[in-house]
């Protein structure tokens, strides 16, 4: 049998970190939203492991250990991208997610959702690969993360779906930014004050100022991404950088042009599931 699943990519605007031993009680707060653009993974049984994403055999760690802590036998898992590796698009926890509710298909599993989208959160804890994209994940829209780890504690902003537009730079990586105790620290301050900001206001363009402030506060944002943020604004759109990539988003093409190849999706309202 095969399985078919779809996780959508999803965007951090600001967070705050919670370190634990547990992988389950591990993750991290903040507000982000899913996009219509993700992973979409076949999955099926195998002679032997493979894990290929866009038409190549990759090491994907963290969509390996989703395979191993569901204790597959030998399984083929075919992932295709729509949005950048290391943008902050939260690329490794869509596979993950998408992995996981393909196999439960394929394999016949029967877990429930939220055990499903558990095992993805704890493989992305695990390899350093994201912290709370996959609880995006499960719900779509605006969600705000309230609580860290499992089980996830949500909440979202209502909002009709909408064009988002974005130019990637390049890669960051998750992992080297989360292993400096004084950025930890300091982001774990802005995010906090970012959080509390967003409840008492939550709305989307609130959202879109606090993640331009929290950008600029922790210093994560560079020249390149900072001189495409006041673009945007120069032309009266809104835009930030996406956590932790390379990556501006925007309310608009406008002032983007000329920085790079500029990017359109919209925001999806759905959460990760089977097709």
């Amino acid at each position: 049998m095969i399985g078919k699943a779809f996780a959508p990519a999803h965007i951090t605007g600001f967070f705050y970190v919670h370190d634990d031993a547990e992988p389950l009680r591990m993750g991290s707060c903040g507000c982000g939203f899913t996009l219509e653009g993700g992973a979409r993974t076949t999955a099926r049984p195998a002679d032997d492991t493979g894990v290929y994403l866009d038409g190549t055999l990759s090491e994907a760690a963290t969509t390996r250990a989703v395979i191993e802590l569901l204790g597959c036998r030998p399984v083929r898992v075919e992932s295709r991208l729509d949005v950048p590796v290391g943008g902050g698009f939260g690329a490794s926890g869509a596979g993950a997610f998408s992995t996981a509710l393909a196999l439960n298909q394929a394999l016949c599993l029967g877990k429930t959702y939220n055990e499903l989208s558990y095992v993805a959160h704890v493989a992305e804890v695990k390899n350093r690969t994201g912290l709370g994209d996959v609880a995006g994940m499960t719900l779509g829209g605006i969600v705000i993360r309230l609580r860290p780890g499992t089980p996830f504690t949500l909440d979202r902003i209502p909002i009709a779906s909408q064009d988002i537009y974005y130019v990637h730079f390049g890669p960051i990586s998750t992992k080297s930014v989360l292993s400096d105790p004084k950025e930890k620290a300091l982001i774990n301050e802005t995010g906090k004050k970012c959080l509390k900001a967003l409840l008492r206001k939550p709305t989307f363009e609130r959202f879109m100022q606090l993640s331009r402030e929290f950008s600029i506060s922790t210093g994560l944002i560079g020249e390149r991404a900072l001189g495409a943020v006041e673009a945007v604004e120069a032309e009266g759109g809104m835009a930030s950088m996406a956590m932790l990539g390379d990556t501006v988003f925007s309310t608009t093409p406008q002032g983007l042009s000329g920085l790079g190849e500029v990017m359109k999706s919209k925001i999806s309202l759905c959460g990760a599931r089977p097709i």
